[in-house]
């Protein structure tokens, strides 16, 4: 307790002798208190603010690409992606590609290559960490990096049309004008068929360069909605899989990455 003296000649002084302050003892014991519960608590925040960090670059990406998909049929006059020639027309898809995506890098077909042109990091590892798989050689249509960072590698399957044993067309009637494309099941009468699938590591070369933090999937249909068309209600992420994954999880946790 601080106590105020009166001294002669008018004036107060300030007594410390009876302040109670802490101790040594007690000022380390509270740091360790401290220490313990930063210990404890940081690398969840760190952890949780990485995985939004992820989201929202990925979000960019997927509004990207759907706006860029809707712009590409207004202006060519189509009414959906199924009129238009992106469908095994590799010039078409760089077309698409360098007009409605803002391309600082070009890397042509490639991935990685020795000639400098590295959209892509040379490997892409699974969550698990036990597998690790070499993309060094993978192609697609049209690979590039835009400029949030992101690096797209674009594909549009082949025309070969193969009997669905479904009456995909909707006449009623299962014969051979129900077809679906052996690659990506595209199919002229069907608004919901895949067009175009990109491939992105929303980072580019940087890491962590693992397959559902930054590497993802993600599927274009004719009506430019932009999904996962192999995701569905009873789907489980894959944590040993080092191969691109899907968005279907995180889009159905509300744009989360609950794992």
């Amino acid at each position: 307790m601080i106590s105020f003296n009166t001294r002669r000649g008018g004036g107060n002084r300030l007594d410390f002798a009876n302040h109670n302050g802490f101790t040594l003892a007690e000022v380390l014991v509270t740091l360790g208190i401290i220490g313990v519960v930063s210990a404890m608590t940081v690398p969840t925040l760190v952890q949780n603010y990485q995985r939004k960090s992820y989201v929202t670059q990925l979000h960019k990406v997927y509004n990207e690409l759907g706006q860029a998909c809707e712009r590409y049929v207004s202006d060519n006059g189509y009414v959906s992606l199924r009129e238009s020639r992106l469908i095994n027309n590799q010039a078409e898809v760089a077309r698409f590609v360098t007009t409605y995506f803002k391309v600082t890098k070009d890397c042509g077909n490639r991935y990685y290559d020795s000639n400098g042109n590295k959209c892509y990091p040379k490997t892409f590892r699974s969550l698990d960490g036990t597998n690790e798989s070499d993309v060094s050689r993978g192609q697609c249509m049209k690979v590039v990096t835009i400029a949030s960072g992101a690096a797209l590698c674009f594909d549009s399957g082949n025309i070969e049309d193969v009997s669905s044993g479904e009456d995909t067309n909707g006449d009623g009637v299962v014969d051979e004008n129900d077809k679906v494309n052996s690659s990506n099941h595209f199919n002229e009468y069907d608004r919901n068929a895949i067009v175009m699938q990109v491939e992105t590591d929303i980072n580019g070369p940087q890491g962590p360069n693992i397959t559902g933090r930054d590497i993802f999937t993600m599927d274009v249909r004719s009506d430019c909605m932009v999904y996962d068309a192999d995701w569905t209600k009873d789907s489980t992420i894959d944590t040993t899989h080092a191969w691109p994954t899907g968005i279907g999880k995180i889009i159905e946790d509300g744009w989360e990455m609950n794992y």
